[in-house]
């Protein structure tokens, strides 16, 4: 078993190769902080979706024109249970990163929807590295692409709905987007996040905020306070909101140097919910932790 400290210079370690990466200044702009539009009625949706392979549709809130949502599916194998979203990492590059995830949901009877988040996989602005600009300093753009992830969840748990039982599973970031989800007015038969972040605490208490610190430094603006962070994220807080969704698993990593667990303790505090608590960093207890799929599995197994 690995100690604490490896468990954090795992995550110490791909923050230090993330801060190798050039990236241009960028100035903070702090947003008023109004609630998201995301949670209202869902737009027209595609008839049907296959259960096997890569499938597209138009977003239902495109930033852009002809922005659309991309779906990896794989379906379940055995006894099928219902329909599996999973929502991947933040700047994941290659979907077989988080294959051991799809075969766990699928091996449970769960066809799996692994879903591209904004500026992920397919979804890369040309030039660029899959992920990057999901996460702005312009916060009322962050919260726009927010507000897009969710409505893309959404709308693909409906379309999954008309097949039987849907579940979510949501993963770091992709965990965020996710929680947001789970208080939506459509409930989800289970729910589960693991590694959950709060992105005020990510931007003021850790190095990857120190990270934008420096980019705003660069970009020549200030650098809020974490209070006025917190104000303008308020927004993105699951925890300002209740759960619509009842059978739930939230999973914090103890040695956590990435999301910290602060976050995700908070809103299994604000939820009501008992915390699954692992001796894991962020990385390993997204990759490296059987006992948090264990527990992922016995949840969608009931």
């Amino acid at each position: 078993m690995l100690s604490g400290a490896l468990h954090r210079a795992l995550d110490h370690f791909a923050i230090w190769t993330e801060d190798r990466v050039h990236r241009a200044p960028e100035p903070c702009v702090l947003a008023p902080p109004a609630p998201l539009a995301c949670f209202g009625a869902l737009p027209p949706l595609p008839a049907t979706a296959p259960r096997e392979g890569t499938w597209s549709a138009p977003s239902p809130w495109p930033l852009a024109a002809g922005d659309r949502l991309w779906v990896r599916a794989t379906p379940a194998s055995g006894p099928r249970r219902g329909t599996a979203l999973l929502v991947p990492p933040w700047k994941i590059r290659r979907p077989e990163l988080v294959s051991g995830w799809v075969a766990l949901l699928a091996r449970g009877g769960w066809d799996t929807w692994l879903l591209s988040p904004p500026y992920h996989l397919e979804r890369t602005a040309p030039g660029a590295r899959s992920g990057e600009g999901f996460v702005s300093l312009d916060l009322a753009r962050t919260r726009s692409v927010f507000e897009q992830f969710v409505m893309e969840i959404r709308a693909s748990a409906a379309l999954a709905r008309a097949r039987g039982r849907v579940a979510l599973v949501g993963l770091s970031l992709g965990a965020l987007g996710a929680a947001l989800a789970l208080t939506g007015p459509e409930p989800f038969d289970a729910g589960a996040l693991v590694a959950l972040p709060s992105l005020a605490r990510v931007l003021s208490d850790t190095a990857i905020g120190r990270r934008y610190r420096r980019l705003a430094e660069r970009a020549g603006s200030g650098w809020p306070a974490g209070s006025d962070f917190a104000a303008a994220l308020a927004p993105l807080d699951p925890a300002g909101r209740a759960p619509t969704t009842h059978r739930l698993l939230l999973a914090a990593a103890a040695h956590d140097r990435v999301a910290t667990p602060a976050g995700a303790l908070r809103v299994a505090e604000a939820w009501g919910l008992e915390p699954a608590v692992y001796p894991h960093g962020h990385l390993s207890l997204l990759f490296a932790c059987g006992a948090v799929r264990r527990d992922v599995a016995s949840l969608l197994a009931e």
